[in-house]
Formats: C-alpha cells, sequence, structure tokens
C-alpha cells in the first residue's frame, strides 16, 4: 500500500474510523509529532483507526495501512528535525482547486485532545 491509497481505504472501512481523510490523518500525526507529551503507539492507532488500529492483532491490508502511516509519522518528523520549511503539509482542494485547511486542522486538534492537560 501506499500514501494515496489511504483515502480510499480509510473512506470504506466499517466502522468508520475517527480520521476519515488523509488531510485529517497529515494533522493528526504532525500535532503528535510536535506534541508536549507521548503518546504511546496503541494509543494513537486505537484513536485514529478505532477497531483498524489494533497494532497487537492487526494483519495484512491493516498493518500495510499503519507501516504508511508510521512512514508519514517519521518523514513529519525528520522534516521538522532538519528542514522545517519544507514541511508540506497534506491538504484537501475544493472543486475550485482552493486549498481547504480545515479537514487538517481538525485533525491537528484531534491529536492535541488526547493530552489537554499538558
Amino acid at each position: 500500500m501506499r500514501h494515496k491509497d489511504l483515502g480510499p481505504w480509510l473512506a470504506g472501512i466499517t466502522p468508520r474510523p475517527r480520521v476519515g481523510s488523509v488531510s485529517v490523518l497529515d494533522g493528526y500525526l504532525t500535532a503528535r509529532v510536535i506534541g508536549l507529551c507521548h503518546v504511546p503507539p496503541e494509543e494513537m492507532f486505537a484513536d485514529l483507526l478505532g477497531l483498524h488500529g489494533d497494532i497487537a492483532t492487526v494483519h495484512g491490508e491493516g498493518l500495510a495501512v499503519i507501516m504508511v502511516v508510521v512512514e508519514r509519522f517519521n518523514a513529519i518528523g525528520e522534516t521538522l528535525s532538519t528542514r522545517p520549511d519544507r514541511l508540506t503539509p497534506i491538504f484537501e482542494h475544493g472543486a475550485d482547486g482552493r486549498v481547504r485547511a480545515g479537514p487538517w486542522c481538525m485533525g491537528f486538534l484531534a491529536a492535541m485532545r488526547l493530552r489537554d492537560a499538558a
């Protein structure tokens, strides 16, 4: 599975995960990279993907999805550590081609709420 395949996979699984699009996922991962507190992977994936995020039992296509998510998480972290000016968020685009940053922001906010008290 590749990064571009995540959107259709997320849209097609039931029950629906908290993260409904690649843009929301990207915002969520960015917040987890820069967040003040560590969130264990098993908690993060359960929050992201619901039943499909159980890293102890996932296999097949679900495992491939988790590996793609981990690759993006690591890429965000590496970019922010070495060249933060090069980070390119994955934003959605409307039918008119305009950037829709709202879904990315909602993902970012959802991840920050995991540790509101911090």
